[in-house]
């Protein structure tokens, strides 16, 4: 256990740090590592340098030219070990416009530092580089194990980052902190994410016949019943998930967390209360139709259900299947092509105990668990290892993927506190 002097030893030259934690956080974004291709090869580099820099062992992994995962290991002498894993990558900028600085130059304005992934997640990763620094400095014999892990490709599945290096066998630990965690303001109002959310991916097929628009009666309109297949499948959002018991209060915690946003519809809120207990059905593409005057001989629309935790998203995948099955004779096949489950730590586990004592320590303030709408890389860490997983970051839930995204430099300090502050209480 570490004397409140290190604690405190800690917390102070993170504080000192502070401007190379802005830097790196701008230097970071500048690299263009946009997901698809996943090109992380020159952020990789820079990740090394300034690692190595600090005399910490630093490799670099990858399948493909150019898609770069970077490993570092702080070792302790406590027998046990802790994964911390964020991705170098962030999704396209989208319209320039829309952007009050260029999406790629990490401007810095008072306590803030602009540009795409500022909170996903080029801050957090900064904020482990420090961390890694920090604890790198200090001599300390029953400190745990830490395996930093910055991989390549996160926003499209991870198929040549994380997966790729769990398939290796090159990520192992005791428990996983993932980097890539959101929320309104990890400085003031701090939550620790303790699962996410499983997802079932359809695509509706409908087949039909062409005929001469003029003259409906002579062909099989497809994309008449693909709408009537779509109408069926959004049914579901009504079937009432079976949740474990232990994730209720958890479950909770997230509706509170969610709700407590000031600009919320009435419609949005009473979906909100449900988002947990119900799956959410969104209806995310279609299409069909050849020319306005002819009939559809074919139409198709894909779906991302979204389902918690505790429930396998196979019952709800067969589920579908028996709502549709009548519609099959007349053209409309489904297709389940992409279907994972989600998972939960418990509040009181040893390993989120010890990150909330991190949090506490590093904030001031007690956190809060919630559940992640979407899914991380928790997911197939958890699915391969079986290793508790958590998440927190530096990272503002509402400004992941969206126009003029930032980091604030209390969030990253939060975060540089908690990653090095935990390996010394687990």
């Amino acid at each position: 256990m570490a004397s409140p002097s290190l604690i405190c030893d800690i917390l102070s030259r993170i504080e000192g740090l502070k401007t190379e934690l802005i830097s790196l956080t701008s230097n970071l974004i500048r690299f263009q590592t946009i997901s698809p291709p996943s090109d992380t090869l020159e952020s990789a580099k820079y990740v090394k340098s300034y690692l190595e820099s600090a005399g910490i062992k630093t490799s670099l992994y990858s399948r493909e030219d150019k898609k770069v995962n970077v490993h570092a290991r702080v070792p302790g002498k406590s027998g046990k070990s802790i994964v911390w894993l964020g991705h170098l990558d962030v999704v396209p900028a989208g319209t320039r416009e829309r952007w009050i600085y260029d999406p790629f130059s990490g401007v810095i304005e008072g306590e803030r530092i602009y540009g795409r992934g500022a909170s996903d997640m080029k801050g957090s990763c900064a904020a482990a580089m420090v961390a890694a620094k920090v604890l790198s400095e200090i001599e300390i014999d029953s400190r745990t194990t830490v395996d930093f892990w910055f991989t390549c490709d996160e926003e499209v599945g991870s198929p040549d980052g994380t997966r790729w290096l769990i398939e290796s066998g090159l990520i192992n630990g005791d428990a996983c902190l993932i980097g890539d965690s959101l929320s309104r303001a990890p400085s003031t109002e701090p939550y620790i994410d303790v699962g996410c959310k499983g997802y079932l991916r359809l695509r509706l097929k409908v087949s039909g016949r062409t005929a001469h628009g003029s003259m409906p009666f002579y062909g099989d309109n497809a994309i008449d019943k693909l709408l009537l297949a779509v109408e069926r499948v959004k049914r579901i959002s009504e079937y009432r998930l079976s949740l474990p018991i232990d994730l209720e209060e958890m479950v909770k915690s997230s509706v509170e967390y969610l709700l407590a946003d000031k600009n919320l519809t009435s419609e949005q809120m009473n979906a909100i209360r449900r988002t947990y207990h119900y799956p959410t059905v969104s209806l995310t593409m279609i299409s069909g139709g050849v020319k306005v005057n002819v009939i559809p001989d074919y139409a198709e629309a894909s779906f991302d259900i979204r389902i918690s935790p505790g429930v396998d998203p196979k019952s709800i995948a067969d589920r579908i299947h028996e709502i549709l099955d009548p519609l099959k004779v007349r053209g409309v096949e489904a297709e389940v092509y992409g279907l994972e489950g989600g998972y939960y730590e418990r509040w009181d586990s040893d390993f989120a105990i010890s990150l909330r004592r991190a949090v506490e320590i590093a904030t001031g303030i007690k956190p809060r668990p919630k559940i992640l709408l979407g899914a991380t890389d928790a997911i197939p860490i958890k699915k391969a290892l079986g290793i508790p997983c958590l998440g927190f970051g530096a990272g503002i839930e509402e400004l992941a993927h969206a126009p003029n995204e930032y980091v604030t430099v209390d969030g990253l300090i939060s975060a540089a506190k908690v990653y090095a502050l935990l390996p010394l209480l687990f």
